[in-house]
């Protein structure tokens, strides 16, 4: 019997890369509304979400909260332009043909899972023609972690469904060990890929359900997706 897939995707290291065009607007941002100079540095990062980060650095210099869709709006606009302005900016190889074959099935459906904003994540899909490719996912928004993230957004796809998804039949593909993980947290399946920032012995170390050097294996990573 056929059954219902959902593949998250990370989207930094993992659908593409984009340098360092989040923190350069992050920082243009807190520099261009309170004279902040290299904000990203005053707050710890790792794998926190994008909202851990902003509210650590609102924390950090005595920002109000009521700020907070002041800071959005401005990343937002900045964000667009730094990528607009980035030609170095690329899709990671085997990323589309993957998109377009789970694209045409209608058990296998994409998601995103980012610690990015929802509009920073589509501001960066955009970019590069990504975005169509994805309706929902979970982001970056609340304070909280990516496996939480991730369980939110499985509960909304079976509502938006109306079908019950088996942890079995999702999948995490992510270039972190905390993609890693967030995916073991929550009983679904990893799938690690080395074009990230993290090395391919750190993800082997991690013990991923599947790993991958990059995508370019277009049938083997579609076979592990059950295609």
């Amino acid at each position: 019997m056929n059954k219902n897939h959902i593949i998250f995707w990370d989207i930094d290291g993992t659908l593409m890369h984009c340098g360092s065009d989040g923190k350069k607007a992050l920082n243009r941002t807190f520099s261009e509304l309170y004279g902040i100079a290299d904000a990203f540095s005053s707050a710890p990062i790792g794998g926190s979400l994008d909202a851990v980060l902003i509210r650590a650095i609102m924390q950090s210099f005595g920002i109000p909260k009521d700020e907070l869709k002041n800071i959005h709006d401005h990343y937002h606009r900045t964000l667009k332009k730094v990528l607009a302005e980035d030609n170095d900016k690329q899709i990671l190889p085997g990323v589309i043909p993957i998109l377009k074959a789970l694209d045409v099935q209608p058990l296998h459906r994409s998601a995103l899972l980012t610690s990015n904003l929802k509009i920073g994540a589509y501001a960066k899909l955009e970019s590069v023609g990504l975005h169509e490719y994805f309706d929902f996912g979970g982001f970056g928004d609340e304070p909280v972690e990516k496996w939480d993230v991730a369980e939110q957004c499985i509960a909304q796809a079976q509502e938006k469904y109306g079908t019950i998804f088996s942890r079995e039949q999702i999948f995490l593909i992510g270039d972190s060990d905390y993609d890693i993980t967030s995916a073991r947290k929550i009983g679904i399946q990893s799938i690690a890929v080395a074009t990230g920032w993290v090395s391919a012995d750190r993800l082997l170390e991690n013990k991923p359900d599947h790993f991958f050097y990059d995508l370019s294996e277009t049938q083997r990573v579609l076979k592990v997706l059950g295609l």
